[in-house]
């Protein structure tokens, strides 16, 4: 995240990359900065601050560069600070959703203050338990489709943007097959995280070292996770 403080150069590498001359939404990654010079991780109240970062971003549209600006991996407690100083709302906010970590609270602050909200890694990552789950078993059968597309489903039945990945041609297709799931379904969905050993990150496992992530601690995050991405209770 050295790019904090040279914005619209950044921006100018990503067209230059893609061979495009302006994109529809340009993104923040993380709240965290890095020194350019020394890869050193910036603390919150060093320059750039995320605050500072955002500024220069809401700079771009006036560019023709990107129509839209938004956010990913942001706290309430970091996405308060931000709306406090920001003369421009953030039009999308990405997060981490998946039934394991359905984030209720952040995605609630997000949509009353008028982000939309798009969610990664919507299907889990890696050794995901929704594939061997009997009750996500008994909703494919149910309603004849993939597991995938439940979870796609359920994402989008709860006003979010799932963004999917795949190389597979036949899934990628499948993904866009979305279905009505009935509220009996999307309660027991939305309760699945509850189950012991369920309510975590799927896309921070291994990442998180004595408590930090990328040089923040979870406090200085606003996460309540634990070093093994567990939400702490």
């Amino acid at each position: 995240m050295p790019d904090h403080e040279r914005v619209e150069a950044a921006l100018d590498r990503s067209l230059n990359a893609l061979g495009l001359e302006y994109i529809d939404l340009y993104l923040m990654h993380w709240p965290q900065a890095d020194d350019p010079e020394t890869g050193r991780t910036l603390r919150p109240n060093e320059s750039p601050t995320f605050v500072e970062t955002w500024l220069e971003m809401e700079k771009l549209p006036l560019t023709g560069k990107t129509k839209s600006i938004g956010i990913c991996n942001f706290s309430i407690k970091n996405l308060e600070i931000l709306l406090s100083k920001a003369n421009i709302v953030p039009a999308v906010h990405q997060i981490e959703i998946h039934p394991c970590l359905p984030n209720f609270e952040l995605i609630q602050y997000s949509k009353a203050n008028g982000i939309v909200v798009a969610g990664y890694t919507p299907m889990g990552k890696g050794s995901a338990p929704f594939y061997s789950d009997p009750m996500f078993l008994s909703l494919a059968s149910k309603y004849e489709v993939q597991i995938g597309q439940i979870l796609l489903s359920w994402a989008i039945q709860r006003g979010t943007i799932p963004i999917p990945k795949s190389s597979n041609e036949e899934r990628a297709r499948q993904n866009l097959q979305i279905i009505k799931l009935a509220q009996e379904d999307m309660n027991t969905i939305d309760e699945y995280h509850k189950q012991p050993g369920m309510h975590r990150s799927h896309s921070l496992i291994g990442s998180i070292k004595d408590g930090k992530l990328l040089g923040w601690t979870m406090d200085e995050l606003g996460w309540p996770y634990d070093d093994d991405g567990y939400v702490k209770s």
